[in-house]
């Protein structure tokens, strides 16, 4: 198996350095990066050790291959590199060296996403499977309504929640700041294979796990699919690398847990980037908790219309396949606003002495994910003929400060 996983950051090194830590040496775990980035980390060589820093304890892997994939920098800064690095000519014949992609972990930017698949779409063919390790949401309704809209040649898709607190001290170098959990939930599949057969049979116990046989039963004699080989080989690849923390859940929860941190990083991020302070700093004044409130009420608004919306499609669907009488879930308790502004002071009181990703983007003048946080919102909120003021302040005043130079300190 050939894991490919783009955007070496802070979350890309971390996937990257524990799963090559733990599979089989067999397998390989190649690190993508723009051709520049390649140039000034790695010379002309194509190895070099990953570093997750934890509590001071720095851990080092060998074994990761690094290649270049020729997407360029668009960046309104100075670059990180040497600015010799910075115009370091797309080399054709190393992209090709890339092969086909079986499983390709993007851990990108959100505004970075689209073009990275575009621009690895060669590589991609309906056998690939793609994890989304993103902030945001809309970015899969992005790549399918422009990049993929014949569900022939589209690959599967797993989308992602991810509460690992992590930032980069330096090239291939991440800290790891504060445990969390990945949440791995299986797009639905366009030709009718139900990931989810067993669970949905057992009638959604709480203790009820998922079953890779769903995927694609291995202990069969029958030929499997390599679209489905490829899918159970990633999801099993990341829920056994231990230090992840990963699980393949159902694809509503995941939803449900993707929406909520949504919710949380439309707060945290563009008002600590606003303000230029730290987490803690957001809700130290009433009006920040205010705030905070608004949010979350036009959250549990826009959340709700789209959740009846959603139920009222499942009935019609029930209905037509004769099952008229089971009963769509009921609008989840962790979307309500009162739950959403609790989780909001949980993660605030967590993180209270990190800085934001949002906040070093405007610190650096790099572009924001805004679009794909408060900008998703009130996207939603507009099919519902609902538009939240509070969420979209909070975004128009990033768009504002992104184009705005920060003052230089004193």
């Amino acid at each position: 198996m050939r894991i490919h996983v783009v955007g070496i950051g802070a979350v890309g090194n971390f996937v990257a350095f524990h799963l090559r830590r733990s599979l089989s040496p067999k397998h390989s775990v190649i690190a993508l990066h723009r051709s520049e980035t390649a140039k000034a980390l790695l010379g002309d060589s194509d190895t070099a050790p990953l570093h997750v820093e934890r509590d001071g304890a720095l851990l080092t892997q060998e074994g990761v291959e690094h290649l270049p994939y020729g997407e360029p920098r668009r960046r309104s800064r100075k670059s990180d590199f040497p600015p010799t690095a910075m115009y370091v000519r797309d080399d054709p014949a190393a992209r090709r060296s890339i092969g086909p992609i079986n499983s390709l972990i993007v851990t990108t930017k959100a505004y970075a996403v689209s073009s990275v698949i575009r621009r690895l779409r060669m590589h991609l063919s309906p056998d690939s499977t793609v994890v989304l390790l993103h902030n945001g949401m809309g970015v899969y309704e992005n790549i399918v309504a422009s990049i993929y809209p014949n569900p022939h040649e589209r690959p599967n898709f797993v989308f992602c929640s991810n509460t690992h607190g992590l930032f980069t001290k330096g090239p291939l170098h991440a800290v790891h700041a504060a445990i969390g959990d990945i949440r791995l939930g299986i797009a639905p599949d366009p030709f009718g294979h139900d990931y989810e057969a067993s669970h949905n049979a057992a009638g959604r116990p709480r203790d009820h796990q998922l079953s890779l046989d769903d995927i694609a039963n291995v202990s069969t004699e029958n030929p499997i699919p390599p679209r489905y080989l490829n899918l159970r080989n990633t999801i099993a690849a990341l829920t056994t690398a231990s230090g992840l923390r990963a699980s393949w859940e159902p694809f509503s929860d995941v939803q449900i847990a993707m929406r909520s941190k949504l919710v949380v990083n439309s707060f945290i991020n563009p008002v600590s980037a606003l303000l230029q302070c730290k987490n803690g700093g957001v809700l130290e004044s009433i009006r920040g908790r205010d705030l905070a409130d608004r949010v979350c009420r036009e959250a549990h608004r826009i959340f709700q219309a789209e959740w009846s919306l959603e139920v009222r499609q499942q009935r019609r669907s029930l209905a037509e396949q004769g099952l008229g009488n089971v009963l769509p879930a009921p609008y989840p308790r962790q979307l309500k606003s009162l739950v959403l502004l609790r989780e909001i002071e949980r993660v605030v009181e967590l993180t209270k002495d990190n800085y934001s990703s949002m906040y070093m983007d405007l610190k650096l003048r790099r572009p924001t994910e805004i679009d794909f946080l408060n900008g998703y919102l009130m996207h939603v909120g507009r099919k519902h003929r609902f538009r939240p003021f509070a969420t979209a302040s909070l975004g128009n005043l990033v768009r504002m400060r992104s184009i705005i130079p920060l003052a230089p300190q004193p």
